[in-house]
């Protein structure tokens, strides 16, 4: 492997940044700010890495920190706070790590018998870090990870400010940190457990934003009896709720097992190596369909966008082979490896964007897949439907979005980012044409992009009008930070704001533009 393929420095994932700047920072801001984007980009993602002594494992486990643009008519300020979370606050009181994440086992100091009594406790057994998105419900806005904990923030300070436990409330175990905001509720899905075994659950809150009037619309179990499938985030069309059952599950007994015997919860994965199932769920009545989907194996986070047409849904979702990427991640490996990663290990990061196409009302239908314009297949297979996807393009991506009035319906365009498809010291962001296929990227050497953010301009009638809004890091100086205004339809840039800090700042993982006037 030649030089030019291990350039790119996976470690930006884990940099530990010490110290916030909740009084703010003014950037040096070149080009011209779009006269109508005023607001904040407001990033969620792992921030402090260490406690006194002690460090996590792994990238997903670091303390959340919020890191945020405050647009102006000729400026760009740029501050940061740690989140107050439960687990926080123990881990800076005692000056090391006081409970289990994700790739973290609890402190060794804890027996037997106290690990298996918090096994029993959510409140004990799950940290609340709620380190991977900020969402708006009903007005509020609040950061979210996949336990059963959401914490309140101030858009304007980053303060923290009410925490809610959702096990409490709907008795949910898990949370997708994805919600989705439909015409009649928000949605999200998590587990729960009940007398027969683990259940996917999706739940419904009011527009309002009334959190106490949560209601799960429909529960149904899980294939394996004791192995839910991790289930970062669902989709939904006008009429139906999609969940995507992927070979990596949780095996229940063997986290309890894990947390008894203090191993850290990714411990507990376990990819089964079987079809991914996809179900779906009637929105009108919250039946669910009987007929199954299959598919090849493959790992997911994220889904790009899925809508119906002519009797079919369409859903384009980046995807990997396997689930590998997760245990590349610990902080050890990111960090040690620098510069040295092998193949296997840069290819496990490596998405490619699949679209399937799902035919609906199959019932006496010969040919399944009547939809022009695709290469996409289905054919039944015993009691099932075999699913065969089509690649939309060659590039890798994560983090998908798309024009916030499209989600659900027929689209054209989707953005993303990736760390540099042949492995040199730059990631992009790029825009797909799911239409033509055709892939317009930006890059620059030692810039490394975040989850990008698509905010179409007041009045626009074109889907691609409007700006993309992303966060870059450099990666040769860990402490200065860009932020980013393309103008979207051609990816080029509107505007830079550049800012140093005083601690490094770390890569974010997903955010929320919040426009001055809803503030």
């Amino acid at each position: 492997m030649s030089d030019s393929c291990t350039q790119y420095d996976y470690s930006v994932c884990c940099r530990n940044c010490d110290k916030e700047n909740p009084e703010g920072i003014a950037c040096s801001v070149t080009g011209e700010i779009p006269a109508w984007l005023r607001g904040s980009y407001i990033y969620n993602g792992p921030g402090l890495t260490r406690f006194g002594e002690s460090e996590f494992c792994h990238a997903f486990d670091a303390s959340a920190i919020l890191q945020k643009f405050e647009i102006g008519e000729d400026k760009i300020t740029y501050s940061s706070r740690f989140i107050r979370s439960k687990t926080y606050e123990q881990n800076s009181a005692a000056g090391s790590i006081t409970r289990a994440e994700f790739g973290t086992p609890a402190p060794a100091s804890k027996g037997m018998f106290s690990r298996f009594l918090d096994a029993m406790d959510p409140e004990k057994m799950f940290s609340d870090n709620p380190l991977v998105s900020v969402v708006e419900i009903g007005g509020k806005h609040y950061a979210m990870c996949e336990t059963p904990f959401m914490i309140q923030i101030n858009p304007n300070t980053l303060e923290t400010e009410e925490r809610i436990n959702i096990n409490k409330r709907h008795g949910l175990m898990t949370q997708s940190p994805h919600p989705i905001k439909a015409s009649d509720g928000i949605y999200t899905v998590g587990q729960s457990v009940g007398v027969t075994g683990p259940k996917y659950s999706i739940l419904r809150y009011p527009l309002d934003g009334n959190l106490k009037q949560g209601k799960i619309v429909v529960s149904f179990p899980a294939r394996w009896r004791l192995s839910p499938a991790y289930m970062h985030s669902m989709t939904m069309t006008e009429n139906y709720a999609i969940l995507i059952e992927q070979p990596l599950a949780v095996s229940l007994s063997e986290l309890l097992s894990d947390i008894v015997n203090n191993a850290p919860f990714i411990d507990g994965l376990k990819w089964h190596n079987e079809p991914v199932l996809i179900h779906l769920v009637e929105r009108k009545t919250w039946k669910h369909v009987k007929t199954r989907y299959v598919t090849e194996p493959f790992f997911f986070m994220h889904v790009a966008n899925a809508y119906e047409e002519d009797g079919h849904i369409v859903m384009d979702i980046p995807t990997y082979k396997d689930s590998s990427i997760l245990h590349n991640m610990f902080i050890k490996t990111l960090r040690d490896q620098k510069g040295n990663y092998p193949k296997e290990f840069v290819d496990s990061f490596k998405s490619e964007m699949h679209r399937m196409v799902i035919p609906l009302n199959v019932k006496g239908k010969e040919k399944l897949i009547t939809l022009p314009g695709t290469s996409c297949t289905a054919s039944w297979s015993g009691q099932e439907i075999l699913l065969r996807s089509e690649k939309l393009t060659e590039l890798p991506l994560e983090n998908p979005c798309i024009n916030p009035t499209k989600p659900g319906s027929k689209y054209q365009f989707v953005w993303a980012m990736a760390p540099s498809a042949d492995g040199s010291d730059k990631g992009y962001v790029v825009k797909v044409n799911v239409a033509t296929r055709e892939a317009t990227t930006f890059m620059e050497d030692n810039l490394y992009c975040a989850s990008p953010e698509f905010i179409p301009r007041p009045g626009a009638t074109e889907e691609d009008d409007g700006v993309i809004l992303v966060q870059c890091l450099h990666s040769k100086d860990d402490k200065e930070s860009y932020f980013l205004i393309l103008d979207a339809s051609n990816m080029t840039v509107l505007c830079r704001a550049t800012v140093r800090t005083p601690a490094p700042v770390p890569m974010p993982l997903h955010g929320i533009y919040v426009p001055t006037e809803a503030r």
